[in-house]
């Protein structure tokens, strides 16, 4: 679990939505279809358990549908959940008992100097600024080019 989703209230929580631009229909046959979906920060497993978890999803053409086969990807990437959708209104989808794919832990280790640092988006990677968590690029394909957007956040010698 990362960071972010621990220090979250349940109110906040509640709050917390799926965004469309997220949400992408991998395959549609003629009875079902199968839906691949990235989470925000601050969600964990438990929240699938709500329903208004998709609301933004359900007023959109990537609605779910009853039966829907659900690949559903943490922020972090830390887990997946697999799951068919139980009920599906205009406003919510309810999804069947999840089941959890935990992954281990990142292989990878993302660079920092202790000034900046190299940091997962969710779509791709930046640069932060660490005293103030302030973005300090633009986001990038992989963590070789944010290495080097870092690296230019110096001034070069003459």
């Amino acid at each position: 679990m990362n960071a972010t989703a621990a220090i979250l209230s349940s109110d906040q929580r509640k709050r917390l939505r799926v965004d469309p631009f997220n949400v992408t229909v991998n395959y549609q046959g003629f009875a079902f279809r199968e839906i691949f979906a990235r989470l925000p920060a601050g969600v964990i497993a438990d929240d699938l358990k709500e329903p208004d978890l998709w609301k933004n999803v359900q007023q959109g053409n990537k609605a779910l549908r009853k039966f829907d086969r659900v690949v559903i990807v943490s922020f972090d990437e830390s887990w997946l959940a697999e799951s068919y959708v139980e009920n599906a209104t205009g406003e919510m989808a309810v999804l069947a008992k999840p089941r959890i794919v935990n992954f281990s832990e990142r292989m990878e280790k993302l660079f920092s100097d202790g000034t900046y640092s190299v940091r997962w988006t969710g779509a791709g990677y930046d640069v932060v600024r660490l005293r103030d968590e302030a973005k300090m690029t633009d986001v990038f394909a992989n963590a070789a080019l944010a290495e080097r957007a870092l690296a230019n956040l110096y001034p070069r010698r003459a």
